[in-house]
């Protein structure tokens, strides 16, 4: 899966989100109309559609929230990371309120023509939406993560493996298969300038782009040609033939400078294993 703007938030997302959100904001907008009928009381269009603004706020936070959640993956159960999710809620909750509350203190004098004051919205929208707010974002949350975790583990793996051919010849990983949307590509291995973890997820590096793939490093590790690769890091695979120098930290771990400027870290548990390779 090719890594862009869009990765985790596919084209069907992109359109049921916003639908979503404003068919509830048009749901609440009767229901006030239902309560005010019902108890016959005045019922202001103009009052109650501004105020719906709340739910509309929904569409650009969720995004947001999907985004930074999947940095911290529910699947790995963290406490941190259960924590993180629960604090991302609750601040964004309260962002929410407050960024309404200032919305509506604007937009009431200029649309309406006369205010609704900040302290009041702020009181009232605390004492009505906060908690409902951080469920909402809780349970987006989840099925954030749920949704990224399918999408991952849906990636095709690669054709060709560390092996042996009939003749007794040892075969190692020559294609990557990628998704780019709907389609599958085939990605030669000498393709590859790196590959590395990102959060919980293997990302193939290349002139090309970033790509998602589904197998971990060590695994990876495996099935490489290691005469082309070398892992110098936990969070690192190197292309051998793309690095250009290595440079001391005199600490025991080295600078690895590729040919288009990347500079990767090589700790020095690995850098044992690079001498006479790379060093």
């Amino acid at each position: 899966m090719k890594i862009n703007a869009s990765t985790f938030q596919p084209r069907s997302a992109r359109i049921t989100l916003p639908a979503f959100w404003l068919s509830v904001a048009i749901l609440a907008t009767g229901q006030d109309a239902l309560f005010a009928f019902l108890k016959d009381t005045s019922f202001y269009w103009s009052e109650s559609l501004l105020y719906k603004i709340y739910w509309l706020l929904f569409i650009p936070l969720t995004v947001f929230i999907s985004l930074v959640a999947r940095r911290f993956p529910v699947k790995h159960l963290l406490l941190r990371n259960l924590l993180i999710h629960a604090l991302l809620a609750i601040l964004t909750s309260l962002f929410q309120i407050l960024l309404f509350s200032a919305l509506i203190a604007i937009l009431s004098e200029v649309i309406l023509g006369y205010p609704f004051y900040f302290q009041g919205v702020l009181r009232k929208s605390l004492s009505e939406d906060f908690f409902t707010g951080i469920l909402m974002y809780s349970l987006l949350i989840l099925l954030a993560n749920r949704f990224t975790e399918k999408r991952i583990n849906r990636l095709p793996s690669a054709g060709v493996v560390s092996g042996a051919d009939k003749n007794g010849k040892t075969t190692h990983l020559s294609i990557f298969l990628v998704k780019d949307g709907a389609r599958t590509l085939r990605l030669a291995t000498e393709k590859i300038d790196w590959i590395g973890s990102e959060d919980s997820y293997t990302v193939l590096h290349s002139a090309e782009g970033k790509w998602l793939y589904p197998e971990s490093l060590t695994k990876l590790t495996e099935q490489l040609d290691l005469e082309k690769f070398l892992r110098i890091h936990r969070s690192c695979i190197v292309n051998i033939h793309r690095v250009k120098k290595v440079t001391s930290r005199l600490t025991g771990d080295y600078d690895v400078q590729l040919d288009d400027g990347t500079v990767l870290r090589m700790s020095r548990h690995y850098a044992r294993k690079a001498k006479g390779v790379l060093i």
